[in-house]
């Protein structure tokens, strides 16, 4: 789970006898074992240290790097290496101290400096964002006139014509303070002028013409559920003492269809990708903007910056450092962010709504995605742990707010290092509630890598929780698959679903791949749960054993079971072996024999990367499967394979810069 932590849990576990260990197991309630183990390792000097020039070095806020950086951002930009400059400044702009007025005006030469890079790579949008953000951070008056021309030209391409009038003449304004000789300055002047006249006597200049948003829309199937809002209506919850809560499909939903798009209610980034990728919204980034306190993260736009700083960013800016250096996994980080995204005065309002509420079946009221109290109905299977997994998670938990207490996250009171208020304690006892139902409840978040050819490679970015994702079962045999655009999660289907069929994702081990033993075994140390879906209870085949196989499970068009008839069987009719009613096999073997063309067809949509053209011809074969044949089926799975891949091509998606 954490390594580094793991051995300073071996130390704190290894001091407590039998006794120690019956006493934190008889404590009511989470808050008292909180409470203890802090106390243990206060009063007994057990703690863990954190070193304060290791966190210092770690936040990475450094002038002379800074300096070094710019360099050879600025070297890259004379060999018209528009895109390694574009690099370079981008470190150095995260790097830069912001603390005195000198280095903020330094940021701004390297937010001028990236702008022009930009510029030049015409993300026109992001140059005219970096321009802005240089003259609010005092830009020199001397060179401003270069950059109002930049913005000038950014507006022309855009056509923003109005305001590329505006940037122009404020070019000539400001060239009077430049340190042009008067040649140079005349002839700048001469230039400008030119087009100042074009664009006066331009119409169209009156307005600017209004930007497309050209942000990904991606619509539910049907209406939205109005129980739970983020699914689709077509979609309904349930309750049962062998599954819990889980999901069916109230009609039928075709392939394809979006049930179910959710915001995530937390979400951490891992710590490699925090200069590469937005720490809010986890969108891949071209001109990142630097949190003021440290180097570790980095922001798409304003928006983004100010909720992170607004909220769980201000407490973690100098914690984060520590928690990475002892190797804590991205679950038990979400558990903390949880936390620091909303005040204390949220928690403690509603402590004693926690304390009285009883373990969910279902909900009497809307199950709202960004209201904690679905979150904190999640399982947590508290009853199944035993004395050390409890103790292992409690200690974990009291790091957490040992960290969290050196931030301004509680108010400071006397000898606060020696004990817990009943505020912190609670604290403390939710961050352990955290870390037990995401155990079992965090997802990953995805994002495929742009790569040569028709290869997808998906890669891991951060981990995120989502309340009502999280009711959806596992099945070796998954009816969705689900990617994310950010940090929102889109669950599709990739079958054809009837009127109450389970709905279903994939916790890990598919049938066609894994045997049942293994994924039975995954599953139980995992997610401690025996797995009786349809491919677990029928021990279906793998994918190399269907490959193998010679005969074809044809739908009877009676009970709907499979008949299973030889692939080079001459026959028109067979008997079902469950209803003994007999079913004309003429219509499935002609519609088996158009599929394959189809299949093709798909397949070279594919191969030139169009997926979108793809996915429809892959969900009209599997719905044509769907009606004349019974899984599993080679056939069957390998478009469904191809189906997956064309979906997940709409996710995250890790581009590169063209020159």
């Amino acid at each position: 789970m954490h390594k580094s932590f793991l051995n300073e849990h071996t130390k704190f576990r290894d001091s407590l006898n039998t006794e120690d260990l019956d006493k934190f197991s008889n404590f009511f309630n989470d808050k008292d074992k909180i409470k203890y183990i802090y106390e243990r390792l206060y009063n007994e000097s057990i703690k863990i240290d954190i070193d304060e020039s290791q966190q210092s070095r770690a936040i990475g806020k450094n002038g002379t790097k800074v300096l070094e950086i710019k360099k050879t951002g600025t070297k890259y930009f004379q060999k018209s290496d528009n895109i390694q400059a574009l690099h370079w400044y981008s470190i150095a702009i995260l790097y830069c101290p912001q603390v005195t007025n000198d280095w903020l005006k330094q940021l701004s030469i390297l937010y001028a400096n990236r702008s022009a890079c930009l510029y030049h790579l015409k993300f026109y949008d992001l140059a005219i964002a970096d321009i802005q953000r240089a003259f609010e951070h005092e830009y020199p008056n001397e060179l401003r006139y270069k950059v109002y021309e930049r913005k000038a030209k950014c507006l022309l391409a855009t056509n923003r014509l109005k305001s590329a009038l505006e940037s122009f003449k404020a070019t000539l304004q400001t060239l009077d303070d430049s340190n042009l000789s008067l040649e140079k300055r005349r002839k700048w002047q001469l230039d400008v002028q030119i087009m100042v006249a074009m664009l006066s006597q331009d119409k169209n200049a009156k307005k600017d013409v209004e930007l497309k948003n050209n942000k990904d829309s991606h619509k539910l199937y049907g209406a939205p559920n109005d129980l739970y809002p983020a699914a689709t209506n077509a979609m309904k919850i349930e309750y049962n003492s062998l599954e819990g809560r889980h999901a069916r499909a109230s009609r039928n939903i075709p392939v394809g269809k979006v049930i179910l798009i959710e915001k995530a209610y937390a979400s951490v980034l891992l710590q490699k990708y925090g200069h590469s990728h937005c720490t809010n919204c986890f969108n891949k980034l071209i001109a990142p903007l630097p949190c003021p306190g440290c180097s570790n993260v980095a922001f798409c736009d304003e928006s983004c910056k100010e909720v992170a700083m607004k909220s769980y960013h201000a407490f973690e800016c100098l914690m984060m450092p520590t928690l990475f250096s002892h190797e804590i996994s991205i679950s038990c980080l979400i558990a903390l962010r949880i936390i620091t995204q909303k005040p204390l005065k949220y928690f403690t309002s509603i402590e004693f709504y926690l304390n009285k509420l009883q373990e969910s079946k279902l909900p009497s009221i809307k199950y709202e995605p960004n209201d904690y109290i679905n979150l904190y109905s999640l399982v947590t299977h508290r009853e199944s742990r035993s004395i050390h997994d409890i103790l292992h998670r409690a200690h974990l938990a009291t790091y957490f707010l040992w960290n969290l207490k050196k931030t301004n996250y509680f108010p400071k009171h006397d000898n606060e290092n020696e004990f817990l208020t009943d505020d912190e304690a609670f604290i403390g006892s939710l961050i352990l509630h955290h870390l037990e139902l995401l155990q079992f409840n965090a997802f990953e978040v995805s994002e495929i890598q742009d790569s040569s050819g028709n290869d997808q490679h998906s890669i891991f970015i951060g981990g995120s929780v989502y309340p009502t994702l999280a009711l959806l079962n596992h099945s070796c045999n998954p009816c969705v698959v689900r990617y994310h655009k950010g940090t929102s999660v889109i669950v599709q289907t990739i079958r054809e679903l009837d009127v109450d069929d389970p709905i279903t994702e994939n916790y890990g081990p598919m049938f066609a791949f894994h045997t049942k033993d293994e994924r039975q075994n995954t599953l139980k140390k995992r997610y401690w749960f025996e797995c009786h879906c349809i491919a677990c209870s029928q021990d279906w085949p793998l994918y190399n054993e269907m490959e193998m196989s010679r005969s074809l499970r044809i739908k009877c068009s009676n009970c709907k079971n499979a008949i299973t008839i030889s692939s080079e069987s001459m026959d028109f009719t067979a008997k079902c072996n469950i209803c003994f009613k007999s079913t004309n096999l003429f219509e499935d073997l002609k519609v088996l024999q158009k599929t394959e063309s189809l299949f093709s067809e798909a397949k070279i949509c594919m191969g030139n990367g169009d997926y979108l053209k793809a996915l429809p011809i892959l969900s009209s074969l599997l719905t044509l499967f769907h009606k004349h044949l019974v899984q599993p089926f080679k056939d069957y799975h390998l478009c469904q394979e191809a189906v997956k891949k064309c979906i997940l091509a709409l996710g995250n998606k890790q581009k590169r810069i063209i020159k």
